[in-house]
């Protein structure tokens, strides 16, 4: 299976797949040596100057048992996505990237929180608030990825949206307790898309209708953050279970 990691600079993109590296996640585990993206030593992960191009194996946990896929993760620098100049001068390596996307089978998205979605208490000494985008520029910037989608996603069977960093915007710990994975009871999916898209992502509402209006492919929404594992893994079970089915079932359960 291809999955391509896609998201704004500096909004984690690398830190989640090293935390699905930890022995800390549960159901979801990334097997495939990742020391060349951080040093294991100091914990410091390295920034992206260009596109990686890595085949990850992904163990998944299912009733049914473990299911290992293969996971061609591309992470690319967050200006290929934010400056025009950018790909005007990597215009080789943009192309290669929007083909790469059109013919991946899921796309995973990681945004920011909006600025106002902070709670200023959650955070640490070097951060604040205004390092967040505002409400309407959050908007604009989700607008540009769902034409990027349309554009360049025709195919694509699974495009998932996960806002990034939920430490920082709710009580994440309540949220993993509520909808965590449990094998022996399964997963309420379109209960938790619709939780997770009307309480997070109700500021685009308008935005997502007109999209899953025009497309056959519905988005799907999810919150993540590296401190909580059962968060972290939801996207690649949701994923993993979508791959345990025929290509006509949906895991509703």
């Amino acid at each position: 299976m291809s999955v391509v990691v896609i998201g704004d600079r500096q909004v984690g993109k690398t830190s989640m797949v090293i935390a699905l590296h930890d022995p800390g996640t549960k159901h979801v585990q990334v097997l495939t040596d990742l020391k060349k993206y951080y040093n294991p030593d100091t914990g410091v992960i390295a920034g992206t100057s260009r596109k990686e191009e890595e085949t990850l194996l992904v163990e998944v946990k299912l009733p049914g048992g473990e299911r290992q896929i293969q996971v061609h993760w591309i992470d690319t620098p967050g200006e290929a996505w934010e400056n025009k100049e950018w790909r005007k001068t990597h215009l080789d390596a943009w192309q290669d990237m929007q083909a790469k996307v059109s013919h991946s089978q899921a796309v995973l998205l990681l945004l920011p929180p909006q600025r106002t979605m902070i709670q200023p208490n959650l955070l640490d000494d070097k951060s604040k608030p205004d390092d967040f985008p505002r409400p309407d520029a959050w908007t604009n910037n989700l607008a540009s990825w769902l034409q990027f989608f349309n554009q360049n996603c025709a195919t694509v069977q699974h495009i998932l949206i996960s806002i990034h960093k939920a430490d920082l915007f709710c009580d994440f710990q309540a949220e993993a307790k509520r909808w965590r994975y449990e094998q022996s009871k399964g997963m309420r999916w379109i209960e938790y898309n619709e939780y997770i898209r009307n309480t997070y992502f109700n500021k685009a509402d308008q935005l997502i209708r007109e999209y899953n209006r025009q497309h056959s492919t519905s988005l799907r929404f999810f919150i993540t953050t590296i401190k909580n594992p059962s968060l972290l893994e939801l996207p690649w079970i949701h994923l993993a279970s979508y791959l345990a089915h025929s290509k006509n079932d949906s895991p509703n359960s």
